[in-house]
């Protein structure tokens, strides 16, 4: 249940904002949640008498675990509040203008083929070894499998702690990702094998690192390196947009999604059932953000589109607001 306590100066007018957006018929529960998270902000920072405005500016940085569309979501229940006690008349008011951290289109994920995976990845295990960064060449090919096996979000890969990798038993646990959902990710065997291997490599160079994924010894991948890596290899395989859109790291996902999804079709698993699954492992909040991987499908595989006409009508239709 959703914590009702607020705890800074603001409490009574957060209280009253979230009243009103409930008598409008609002359930408004994602609201309520980051305003839960700016109202804990503000306890910690006003007293050093700090403005609201260098409060909510501050607040509203891009954080390291977040794409732009994340960043929206959080801001925009902080930018209704800031219309509210302006409207109210608190004088300390201020409001996000709505030029900072614009949502982003979605763009359209590349689909992967079995050929260019392959070339990928025998690219990526190829890699030379750079004097400013010795492990290059042993991190990011297995940095990049973890995408493409365990569908995980990019961030969640290369900001998870070695700590956080048990290897004897063949799990990760991804803490403090996208809207705080907590989860244990197991690992398929073959991958569990290489990372076995790997770990003790990358435990001779850096001992007691922090990072699963170091980059160096107490660092880790910063967001926009694992795309510029996934850029460069990719076109060191020779590949470009034949067969699609551009690829991207974070597509690998959208691979991971609809294989599971193509594959219970062919096996003739029930979808329905098998969903529940897909969407814990994956890290979604609800059912309606893994449809989005179904809705796309149809477009570019026939054997689902085949098999799953009877399902449309019980699939609804969804938008781009939580997945990234």
């Amino acid at each position: 249940m959703m914590e009702k306590t607020y705890v800074s100066s603001l409490a009574p007018f957060i209280e009253a904002f979230v009243e009103f957006k409930h008598s409008l018929g609002w359930k408004y529960a994602t609201g309520e949640f980051y305003l839960h998270g700016f109202d804990r902000y503000c306890a910690e920072y006003e007293s050093e008498a700090t403005s609201l405005k260098d409060i909510i500016k501050s607040w509203v940085i891009l954080r390291d675990t977040e794409c732009p569309n994340t960043q929206h979501v959080r801001v925009a229940p902080i930018r209704e509040f800031g219309k509210y006690l302006q409207s109210s008349g608190y004088s300390d008011s201020y409001v996000i203008p709505k030029k900072v951290c614009q949502k982003q289109s979605r763009t359209i994920p590349h689909f992967f083929t079995n050929d260019e995976i392959v070339k990928f990845f025998n690219v990526c295990d190829m890699l030379p070894q750079r004097k400013e960064n010795i492990v290059r060449h042993l991190v990011l090919p297995m940095l990049y499998r973890l995408l493409y096996c365990c569908g995980v979000r990019t961030c969640e890969a290369r900001l998870l702690m070695r700590e956080n990798a048990n290897l004897q038993i063949g799990y990760i646990d991804i803490l403090y990702s996208k809207g705080l959902k907590d989860r244990r990710v197991f690992l398929p065997e073959d991958l569990r094998s290489l990372y076995m291997k790997y770990d003790v490599i990358i435990n001779d160079i850096f001992p007691n690192r922090t990072y699963f994924f170091p980059a160096k010894l107490n660092t880790g991948y910063q967001c926009g390196t694992i795309g510029q890596n996934f850029n460069k290899i990719w076109k060191a395989a020779g590949l470009g947009e034949e067969s699609g859109s551009k690829a991207r790291a974070y597509d690998f996902r959208h691979h991971f999604a609809l294989s599971n999804l193509n594959r219970w079709i062919e096996e003739e698993t029930d979808v329905n059932s098998m969903l529940p699954y897909l969407m814990r492992y994956m890290g979604h909040s609800c059912l309606e953000s893994t449809f989005y991987y179904l809705h796309l499908v149809p477009e570019f595989f026939v054997t689902f589109s085949e098999k799953t006409k009877m399902l449309e009508r019980l699939l609804p239709e969804v938008g781009y607001g939580e997945e990234e």
